[in-house]
Protein backbone atom coordinates (compact mmCIF):
# COMPACT_ATOMS: atom_id res chain seq x y z
CA UNK A 1 0.00 0.00 0.00
CA UNK A 2 2.81 2.40 0.88
CA UNK A 3 4.32 2.02 -2.58
CA UNK A 4 1.05 3.05 -4.19
CA UNK A 5 0.60 5.93 -1.79
CA UNK A 6 4.04 7.33 -2.57
CA UNK A 7 2.61 8.31 -5.93
CA UNK A 8 1.31 11.34 -4.05
CA UNK A 9 4.36 13.19 -5.40
CA UNK A 10 2.25 14.64 -8.20
CA UNK A 11 -0.40 15.79 -5.73
CA UNK A 12 2.18 17.36 -3.45
CA UNK A 13 3.73 19.28 -6.33
CA UNK A 14 0.32 20.72 -7.14
CA UNK A 15 -0.12 21.84 -3.56
CA UNK A 16 3.37 23.34 -3.60
CA UNK A 17 6.34 23.30 -1.27
CA UNK A 18 9.36 21.01 -1.25
CA UNK A 19 8.99 20.45 2.49
CA UNK A 20 5.45 19.16 2.08
CA UNK A 21 6.55 16.86 -0.75
CA UNK A 22 9.37 15.36 1.31
CA UNK A 23 7.14 14.81 4.34
CA UNK A 24 4.42 13.02 2.38
CA UNK A 25 6.90 10.78 0.60
CA UNK A 26 8.63 9.80 3.84
CA UNK A 27 5.54 9.26 5.98
CA UNK A 28 2.46 8.60 3.83
CA UNK A 29 0.56 6.74 6.57
CA UNK A 30 2.32 7.34 9.89
CA UNK A 31 3.70 10.49 11.47
CA UNK A 32 6.55 9.92 13.91
CA UNK A 33 7.46 12.46 16.56
CA UNK A 34 10.75 12.15 18.46
CA UNK A 35 11.58 13.81 21.76
CA UNK A 36 15.26 13.81 22.74
CA UNK A 37 16.12 14.32 26.39
CA UNK A 38 19.53 14.86 28.01
CA UNK A 39 19.48 13.24 31.44
CA UNK A 40 22.01 14.30 34.09
CA UNK A 41 22.46 12.05 37.13
CA UNK A 42 24.48 13.50 40.03
CA UNK A 43 25.74 11.34 42.89
CA UNK A 44 27.77 12.00 46.05
CA UNK A 45 29.51 9.23 47.99
CA UNK A 46 30.70 9.83 51.57
CA UNK A 47 33.34 7.36 52.74
CA UNK A 48 34.26 7.54 56.44
CA UNK A 49 36.94 5.49 58.23
CA UNK A 50 37.75 5.29 61.96
CA UNK A 51 41.33 4.43 63.07
CA UNK A 52 41.47 3.57 66.80
CA UNK A 53 44.87 4.21 68.56
CA UNK A 54 46.65 1.16 69.97
CA UNK A 55 46.39 0.26 73.64
CA UNK A 56 43.80 1.07 76.25
CA UNK A 57 42.40 4.57 76.04
CA UNK A 58 42.75 6.61 79.25
CA UNK A 59 39.55 8.20 80.33
CA UNK A 60 41.15 11.47 81.38
CA UNK A 61 43.20 11.94 78.21
CA UNK A 62 41.73 13.55 75.09
CA UNK A 63 42.90 12.00 71.84
CA UNK A 64 42.55 13.64 68.41
CA UNK A 65 39.71 12.33 66.26
CA UNK A 66 40.54 9.15 64.35
CA UNK A 67 37.77 9.67 61.77
CA UNK A 68 38.75 10.20 58.13
CA UNK A 69 36.08 11.22 55.60
CA UNK A 70 36.42 11.07 51.82
CA UNK A 71 33.78 12.70 49.57
CA UNK A 72 33.43 11.66 45.93
CA UNK A 73 31.26 13.52 43.43
CA UNK A 74 30.10 11.85 40.15
CA UNK A 75 27.97 13.10 37.24
CA UNK A 76 26.56 10.89 34.43
CA UNK A 77 25.10 12.37 31.25
CA UNK A 78 23.06 10.28 28.80
CA UNK A 79 20.52 10.91 26.04
CA UNK A 80 17.02 9.43 25.92
CA UNK A 81 14.90 9.31 22.72
CA UNK A 82 11.13 8.81 22.94
CA UNK A 83 9.18 8.07 19.72
CA UNK A 84 5.44 8.48 19.31
CA UNK A 85 3.59 7.27 16.21
CA UNK A 86 0.40 8.93 14.93
CA UNK A 87 -1.79 8.41 11.86
CA UNK A 88 -0.94 10.83 9.09
CA UNK A 89 -4.09 10.55 6.96
CA UNK A 90 -7.78 11.34 6.99
CA UNK A 91 -8.58 8.41 4.72
CA UNK A 92 -6.49 5.54 3.37
CA UNK A 93 -8.21 2.85 1.33
CA UNK A 94 -7.28 -0.01 -0.93
CA UNK A 95 -10.46 -0.56 -2.97
CA UNK A 96 -13.88 1.02 -3.50
CA UNK A 97 -16.61 -0.04 -5.91
CA UNK A 98 -19.76 1.93 -6.76
CA UNK A 99 -22.73 0.85 -8.81
CA UNK A 100 -24.04 3.83 -10.83
CA UNK A 101 -27.64 4.65 -11.74
CA UNK A 102 -28.62 6.84 -14.68
CA UNK A 103 -25.39 6.89 -16.67
CA UNK A 104 -26.66 4.79 -19.60
CA UNK A 105 -29.92 3.40 -21.01
CA UNK A 106 -30.71 -0.07 -19.67
CA UNK A 107 -30.18 -1.53 -23.14
CA UNK A 108 -26.65 -0.11 -23.29
CA UNK A 109 -25.63 -0.46 -19.64
CA UNK A 110 -23.21 -2.86 -18.00
CA UNK A 111 -25.77 -4.47 -15.61
CA UNK A 112 -23.12 -4.88 -12.93
CA UNK A 113 -25.60 -4.60 -10.11
CA UNK A 114 -25.52 -2.86 -6.74
CA UNK A 115 -22.02 -1.75 -5.71
CA UNK A 116 -20.90 -2.57 -9.28
CA UNK A 117 -19.84 -6.04 -8.09
CA UNK A 118 -22.72 -8.27 -9.17
CA UNK A 119 -22.56 -8.77 -12.94
CA UNK A 120 -24.96 -11.01 -14.83
CA UNK A 121 -22.83 -14.09 -15.51
CA UNK A 122 -25.33 -16.42 -17.08
CA UNK A 123 -26.08 -14.43 -20.21
CA UNK A 124 -22.90 -13.29 -21.87
CA UNK A 125 -23.21 -9.98 -23.77
CA UNK A 126 -26.98 -9.86 -23.22
CA UNK A 127 -28.30 -6.74 -21.52
CA UNK A 128 -31.42 -6.79 -19.37
CA UNK A 129 -33.92 -4.03 -20.14
CA UNK A 130 -34.83 -3.80 -16.44
CA UNK A 131 -31.28 -3.17 -15.22
CA UNK A 132 -31.10 -0.39 -12.63
CA UNK A 133 -27.35 -0.10 -12.08
CA UNK A 134 -26.04 0.52 -15.58
CA UNK A 135 -22.50 1.68 -14.78
CA UNK A 136 -19.62 1.29 -12.36
CA UNK A 137 -17.09 3.50 -10.60
CA UNK A 138 -13.95 1.74 -9.35
CA UNK A 139 -11.18 3.27 -7.23
CA UNK A 140 -7.82 1.73 -6.25
CA UNK A 141 -5.37 3.22 -3.75
CA UNK A 142 -7.30 6.06 -2.09
CA UNK A 143 -5.66 8.63 0.19
CA UNK A 144 -6.85 11.87 1.77
CA UNK A 145 -4.91 14.26 3.98
CA UNK A 146 -5.93 17.19 6.12
CA UNK A 147 -6.11 20.25 3.86
CA UNK A 148 -3.38 22.59 5.19
CA UNK A 149 -4.76 25.82 3.73
CA UNK A 150 -7.90 25.81 5.93
CA UNK A 151 -6.32 25.92 9.37
CA UNK A 152 -9.44 27.20 11.11
CA UNK A 153 -11.96 25.03 9.21
CA UNK A 154 -12.56 21.46 10.30
CA UNK A 155 -12.96 18.28 8.27
CA UNK A 156 -11.55 19.51 4.96
CA UNK A 157 -9.33 17.03 3.13
CA UNK A 158 -7.35 16.86 -0.08
CA UNK A 159 -6.35 13.59 -1.71
CA UNK A 160 -5.92 11.45 -4.73
CA UNK A 161 -6.49 7.96 -6.12
CA UNK A 162 -3.90 5.71 -7.71
CA UNK A 163 -6.43 4.78 -10.40
CA UNK A 164 -10.15 5.35 -10.81
CA UNK A 165 -12.34 4.16 -13.69
CA UNK A 166 -15.87 5.20 -14.71
CA UNK A 167 -17.48 2.44 -16.79
CA UNK A 168 -20.47 4.32 -18.21
CA UNK A 169 -21.76 2.58 -21.35
CA UNK A 170 -21.42 -0.94 -22.65
CA UNK A 171 -20.63 0.24 -26.18
CA UNK A 172 -18.66 3.34 -25.23
CA UNK A 173 -15.20 4.05 -23.83
CA UNK A 174 -14.52 4.44 -20.14
CA UNK A 175 -13.23 7.48 -18.32
CA UNK A 176 -10.06 6.78 -16.35
CA UNK A 177 -7.98 8.99 -14.09
CA UNK A 178 -4.47 8.40 -12.77
CA UNK A 179 -3.78 10.48 -9.65
CA UNK A 180 -6.87 12.71 -9.96
CA UNK A 181 -7.01 15.52 -7.42
CA UNK A 182 -9.97 15.64 -4.97
CA UNK A 183 -11.00 18.29 -2.46
CA UNK A 184 -13.64 17.18 0.07
CA UNK A 185 -15.58 18.54 3.03
CA UNK A 186 -17.35 16.33 5.60
CA UNK A 187 -20.10 17.07 8.12
CA UNK A 188 -20.27 14.38 10.79
CA UNK A 189 -23.70 13.29 11.95
CA UNK A 190 -22.31 10.66 14.32
CA UNK A 191 -18.93 11.16 16.02
CA UNK A 192 -18.29 7.64 17.34
CA UNK A 193 -17.66 4.52 15.22
CA UNK A 194 -19.32 3.69 12.95
CA UNK A 195 -19.13 7.30 11.80
CA UNK A 196 -21.97 8.76 9.74
CA UNK A 197 -21.15 11.79 7.64
CA UNK A 198 -22.42 13.84 4.73
CA UNK A 199 -19.72 14.90 2.29
CA UNK A 200 -19.30 17.09 -0.77
CA UNK A 201 -16.31 17.07 -3.07
CA UNK A 202 -14.82 18.13 -6.37
CA UNK A 203 -12.42 15.95 -8.38
CA UNK A 204 -10.30 16.72 -11.43
CA UNK A 205 -8.36 14.38 -13.72
CA UNK A 206 -5.92 15.28 -16.48
CA UNK A 207 -4.51 11.89 -17.52
CA UNK A 208 -5.47 9.80 -19.42
CA UNK A 209 -9.05 11.20 -19.43
CA UNK A 210 -9.91 14.79 -18.69
CA UNK A 211 -12.95 15.22 -16.46
CA UNK A 212 -14.49 17.03 -13.52
CA UNK A 213 -16.46 15.09 -10.93
CA UNK A 214 -18.78 17.05 -8.65
CA UNK A 215 -20.01 14.61 -6.02
CA UNK A 216 -21.98 14.41 -2.78
CA UNK A 217 -22.24 11.37 -0.54
CA UNK A 218 -23.71 9.97 2.65
CA UNK A 219 -21.06 7.79 4.30
CA UNK A 220 -21.09 5.19 7.08
CA UNK A 221 -17.92 3.57 8.45
CA UNK A 222 -15.25 2.67 9.07
CA UNK A 223 -15.58 -0.63 10.94
CA UNK A 224 -12.69 -2.95 10.19
CA UNK A 225 -12.07 -1.00 6.99
CA UNK A 226 -15.64 -1.58 5.72
CA UNK A 227 -17.61 1.47 4.53
CA UNK A 228 -20.98 1.99 2.84
CA UNK A 229 -21.74 5.10 0.79
CA UNK A 230 -24.64 6.55 -1.19
CA UNK A 231 -23.53 8.88 -4.00
CA UNK A 232 -25.02 11.59 -6.14
CA UNK A 233 -23.15 13.81 -8.55
CA UNK A 234 -22.39 15.16 -11.98
CA UNK A 235 -19.60 13.95 -14.27
CA UNK A 236 -18.32 16.11 -17.10
CA UNK A 237 -15.38 15.14 -19.32
CA UNK A 238 -14.07 13.32 -22.35
CA UNK A 239 -12.32 10.03 -23.00
CA UNK A 240 -8.94 9.81 -24.72
CA UNK A 241 -9.00 9.47 -28.49
CA UNK A 242 -8.63 5.91 -29.70
CA UNK A 243 -9.37 4.30 -26.33
CA UNK A 244 -10.25 0.64 -26.91
CA UNK A 245 -10.37 1.41 -30.65
CA UNK A 246 -13.38 3.64 -30.00
CA UNK A 247 -13.73 7.31 -31.01
CA UNK A 248 -13.25 10.06 -28.49
CA UNK A 249 -16.44 10.73 -26.53
CA UNK A 250 -17.63 13.63 -24.42
CA UNK A 251 -19.86 13.09 -21.38
CA UNK A 252 -22.04 15.31 -19.24
CA UNK A 253 -23.97 12.94 -16.97
CA UNK A 254 -25.69 13.16 -13.59
CA UNK A 255 -25.56 9.97 -11.56
CA UNK A 256 -26.69 8.23 -8.39
CA UNK A 257 -24.87 5.31 -6.87
CA UNK A 258 -24.35 2.86 -4.03
CA UNK A 259 -20.81 1.98 -2.99
CA UNK A 260 -18.82 -0.24 -0.68
CA UNK A 261 -15.13 -0.12 0.20
CA UNK A 262 -12.85 -2.62 1.95
CA UNK A 263 -9.49 -2.06 3.65
CA UNK A 264 -10.55 1.59 3.80
CA UNK A 265 -9.86 3.47 7.03
CA UNK A 266 -11.13 6.89 8.08
CA UNK A 267 -9.78 9.21 10.80
CA UNK A 268 -11.34 12.33 12.23
CA UNK A 269 -9.01 15.29 12.70
CA UNK A 270 -8.74 14.81 16.47
CA UNK A 271 -7.69 11.19 15.89
CA UNK A 272 -4.59 12.44 14.09
CA UNK A 273 -3.35 13.54 17.54
CA UNK A 274 -3.92 10.11 19.11
CA UNK A 275 -1.11 7.58 19.06
CA UNK A 276 -1.70 4.40 17.09
CA UNK A 277 -1.68 2.39 20.33
CA UNK A 278 -4.72 4.37 21.53
CA UNK A 279 -6.83 3.96 18.41
CA UNK A 280 -10.09 2.06 18.51
CA UNK A 281 -10.26 -1.26 16.67
CA UNK A 282 -13.50 -3.04 15.86
CA UNK A 283 -12.58 -6.32 14.14
CA UNK A 284 -11.09 -9.64 15.15
CA UNK A 285 -9.17 -9.84 11.90
CA UNK A 286 -8.67 -7.85 8.70
CA UNK A 287 -6.36 -8.75 5.84
CA UNK A 288 -5.49 -8.90 2.18
CA UNK A 289 -6.03 -12.59 1.39
CA UNK A 290 -6.41 -16.12 2.74
CA UNK A 291 -5.27 -19.23 0.86
CA UNK A 292 -5.75 -22.89 1.75
CA UNK A 293 -5.06 -26.20 -0.04
CA UNK A 294 -7.58 -28.93 0.67
CA UNK A 295 -8.07 -32.67 0.72
CA UNK A 296 -11.76 -33.11 -0.12
CA UNK A 297 -14.40 -35.75 -0.63
CA UNK A 298 -14.71 -34.92 -4.35
CA UNK A 299 -13.94 -37.75 -6.76
CA UNK A 300 -11.94 -35.57 -9.15
CA UNK A 301 -9.29 -33.02 -8.24
CA UNK A 302 -9.36 -29.47 -9.54
CA UNK A 303 -5.75 -29.99 -10.63
CA UNK A 304 -6.31 -33.06 -12.79
CA UNK A 305 -9.11 -34.88 -14.58
CA UNK A 306 -7.99 -38.25 -13.20
CA UNK A 307 -8.45 -39.73 -9.75
CA UNK A 308 -8.18 -37.28 -6.87
CA UNK A 309 -4.63 -36.84 -5.48
CA UNK A 310 -3.79 -35.75 -1.94
CA UNK A 311 -4.53 -32.08 -2.72
CA UNK A 312 -7.82 -31.81 -4.57
CA UNK A 313 -9.28 -28.36 -3.81
CA UNK A 314 -8.66 -24.85 -2.54
CA UNK A 315 -10.09 -21.91 -0.63
CA UNK A 316 -9.30 -18.32 -1.56
CA UNK A 317 -10.65 -15.19 0.10
CA UNK A 318 -9.81 -11.67 -1.07
CA UNK A 319 -9.90 -8.79 1.44
CA UNK A 320 -11.52 -10.79 4.28
CA UNK A 321 -12.72 -9.04 7.45
CA UNK A 322 -14.35 -10.27 10.67
CA UNK A 323 -16.20 -7.48 12.50
CA UNK A 324 -16.66 -7.94 16.24
CA UNK A 325 -20.27 -7.95 17.47
CA UNK A 326 -20.33 -6.01 20.78
CA UNK A 327 -22.19 -8.59 22.86
CA UNK A 328 -21.24 -10.74 25.84
CA UNK A 329 -19.51 -13.13 25.80
CA UNK A 330 -16.94 -11.53 23.50
CA UNK A 331 -15.99 -13.39 20.35
CA UNK A 332 -19.01 -13.32 18.06
CA UNK A 333 -18.50 -11.67 14.68
CA UNK A 334 -20.06 -10.87 11.31
CA UNK A 335 -17.75 -10.90 8.32
CA UNK A 336 -17.43 -10.66 4.58
CA UNK A 337 -14.84 -10.54 1.80
CA UNK A 338 -14.61 -8.99 -1.63
CA UNK A 339 -14.72 -12.53 -3.06
CA UNK A 340 -14.66 -16.02 -1.59
CA UNK A 341 -13.87 -19.07 -3.72
CA UNK A 342 -14.36 -22.63 -2.50
CA UNK A 343 -13.39 -25.43 -4.90
CA UNK A 344 -13.80 -28.99 -3.65
CA UNK A 345 -13.02 -30.62 -6.99
CA UNK A 346 -13.49 -30.46 -10.71
CA UNK A 347 -17.26 -30.77 -10.41
CA UNK A 348 -17.89 -29.26 -6.96
CA UNK A 349 -17.43 -25.73 -5.73
CA UNK A 350 -18.80 -22.21 -5.65
CA UNK A 351 -17.95 -18.51 -5.71
CA UNK A 352 -19.38 -15.79 -3.50
CA UNK A 353 -19.11 -12.02 -3.98
CA UNK A 354 -19.46 -10.19 -0.65
CA UNK A 355 -20.55 -13.41 1.13
CA UNK A 356 -22.10 -13.15 4.58
CA UNK A 357 -20.17 -14.87 7.34
CA UNK A 358 -21.09 -15.34 11.00
CA UNK A 359 -18.97 -17.06 13.62
CA UNK A 360 -17.20 -17.18 16.95
CA UNK A 361 -13.56 -16.20 17.57
CA UNK A 362 -11.51 -17.31 20.57
CA UNK A 363 -7.98 -16.59 21.74
CA UNK A 364 -6.66 -19.93 23.02
CA UNK A 365 -3.07 -18.90 23.83
CA UNK A 366 -2.24 -15.20 24.37
CA UNK A 367 -0.74 -13.59 21.25
CA UNK A 368 -0.25 -16.94 19.57
CA UNK A 369 -3.08 -19.41 19.00
CA UNK A 370 -6.68 -18.70 17.98
CA UNK A 371 -9.81 -20.72 17.23
CA UNK A 372 -12.50 -19.77 14.72
CA UNK A 373 -15.80 -21.47 13.79
CA UNK A 374 -18.12 -19.93 11.21
CA UNK A 375 -21.03 -20.31 8.81
CA UNK A 376 -20.65 -18.57 5.44
CA UNK A 377 -23.49 -17.93 2.97
CA UNK A 378 -22.91 -17.49 -0.79
CA UNK A 379 -25.77 -15.77 -2.61
CA UNK A 380 -24.12 -14.56 -5.87
CA UNK A 381 -23.14 -16.00 -8.30
CA UNK A 382 -23.27 -19.34 -6.46
CA UNK A 383 -25.77 -20.18 -3.75
CA UNK A 384 -24.22 -22.27 -1.00
CA UNK A 385 -23.78 -22.79 2.73
CA UNK A 386 -20.21 -23.23 3.96
CA UNK A 387 -19.52 -24.43 7.53
CA UNK A 388 -15.91 -24.36 8.70
CA UNK A 389 -13.53 -24.36 11.65
CA UNK A 390 -9.96 -23.06 11.84
CA UNK A 391 -7.03 -23.27 14.24
CA UNK A 392 -4.74 -20.29 13.62
CA UNK A 393 -1.10 -19.81 14.61
CA UNK A 394 0.17 -16.24 14.56
CA UNK A 395 3.57 -15.95 12.85
CA UNK A 396 3.89 -12.15 12.75
CA UNK A 397 1.68 -9.07 12.77
CA UNK A 398 0.64 -9.71 9.16
CA UNK A 399 1.12 -13.46 8.55
CA UNK A 400 -0.54 -16.49 10.10
CA UNK A 401 -0.84 -20.22 9.42
CA UNK A 402 -4.01 -22.24 9.96
CA UNK A 403 -5.45 -25.73 9.79
CA UNK A 404 -9.05 -25.93 8.62
CA UNK A 405 -11.90 -28.40 8.17
CA UNK A 406 -15.40 -27.89 6.91
CA UNK A 407 -18.48 -28.86 4.94
CA UNK A 408 -20.22 -27.11 2.03
CA UNK A 409 -23.47 -27.66 0.16
CA UNK A 410 -25.07 -25.65 -2.62
CA UNK A 411 -25.25 -24.84 -6.31
CA UNK A 412 -22.10 -24.35 -8.38
CA UNK A 413 -21.10 -21.34 -10.40
CA UNK A 414 -22.48 -21.56 -13.94
CA UNK A 415 -20.79 -18.98 -16.16
CA UNK A 416 -20.09 -19.13 -19.86
CA UNK A 417 -16.79 -18.52 -21.59
CA UNK A 418 -14.66 -17.26 -18.73
CA UNK A 419 -15.01 -20.06 -16.15
CA UNK A 420 -15.16 -23.62 -17.40
CA UNK A 421 -13.92 -25.87 -14.58
CA UNK A 422 -17.41 -26.24 -13.08
CA UNK A 423 -19.42 -26.56 -16.26
CA UNK A 424 -20.63 -30.06 -15.43
CA UNK A 425 -21.76 -29.21 -11.90
CA UNK A 426 -25.30 -28.35 -10.89
CA UNK A 427 -25.20 -29.01 -7.14
CA UNK A 428 -22.34 -30.02 -4.89
CA UNK A 429 -21.93 -31.29 -1.35
CA UNK A 430 -18.79 -32.42 0.43
CA UNK A 431 -16.29 -32.11 3.25
CA UNK A 432 -12.64 -31.05 3.36
CA UNK A 433 -9.57 -30.69 5.54
CA UNK A 434 -6.59 -28.51 4.71
CA UNK A 435 -3.86 -26.08 5.66
CA UNK A 436 -3.47 -22.46 4.63
CA UNK A 437 -2.12 -19.02 5.38
CA UNK A 438 -3.40 -15.49 5.89
CA UNK A 439 -1.35 -12.91 3.99
CA UNK A 440 -1.30 -9.29 5.11
CA UNK A 441 -3.79 -10.28 7.80
CA UNK A 442 -3.74 -8.78 11.28
CA UNK A 443 -5.31 -10.66 14.19
CA UNK A 444 -6.64 -8.67 17.14
CA UNK A 445 -7.04 -9.54 20.80
CA UNK A 446 -10.00 -8.68 23.00
CA UNK A 447 -7.89 -6.03 24.73
CA UNK A 448 -7.37 -4.31 21.35
CA UNK A 449 -11.09 -3.75 20.73
CA UNK A 450 -12.63 -0.58 22.07
CA UNK A 451 -15.93 -2.37 22.72
CA UNK A 452 -14.40 -4.20 25.66
CA UNK A 453 -12.04 -1.58 27.11
CA UNK A 454 -12.76 -0.61 30.69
Amino acid sequence: MKTALQSLLALALLLGGCATTTDILQTPLTRTERDTYTLLHRDTVWHTQYHNPPGQPHGSVLFPSSRQTEVRYTATVRDSVVERHYPNFIRAGLFESVGLIGVAPPSNGHTWGVFGLFPELLEHNVQRESALFTGGWYRFGIVEYRFPWFTQARDWSVGTVGLEVFALEHSGPSLAGILPLYLRKRWYLRDTPPYVAAAAGLGMSLLPSQYLNLTASLESGSLGGVNLRAYGGFLWGQSPAGQQELPQRSYAKPYLGAGISLIDFLNREEELEQEWSQHRHSSWSVGLAQFAFLKTSASRSVWTDTASPLISGLIWRLLPVQLAIPVSPAGFYAGTALASILILGLDAGGVGILPLRFGYWRELVPIGLYGDVSAEVFYHPSKALHLSGRLLLRISDIVNLFATAGFADGSALRARDWWDILQQATRFSGWYIGIGTGVGERLFRQADLWYYRQ
